[in-house]
């Protein structure tokens, strides 16, 4: 159990490492990042620098959702790329 629960916070921590980064950026006020499991997109993250809004939209069930706060956003993330690895 102790060595799935690192597993959890070294990929919850990378994510966050991704968005982290999407807030400090300074090219553009609108950010894009993809998440990929196995060589496949399974969801792409916006970041609307302007007004801090953070857009997930997930391919598979093809739907989208907003959020203002970035733990939700490494959450969402989490889960969605949880569930894509135990469909394959």
């Amino acid at each position: 159990m102790k060595i799935q629960k690192n597993h959890q916070i070294s990929d919850l921590n990378q994510i966050l490492g991704s968005l982290r980064a999407m807030i400090d950026a300074t090219d553009n006020q609108f950010q894009s990042r993809r998440f990929d499991v196995f060589g496949i997109e399974a969801l792409r993250v916006e970041y609307d620098q302007l007004t801090k809004i953070w857009t997930v939209y997930e391919h598979r069930q093809i739907r989208h959702f907003q959020f203002d706060d970035i733990d939700l956003v490494a959450i969402e993330i989490y889960d969605v790329l949880h569930d894509f690895k135990l469909i394959f």
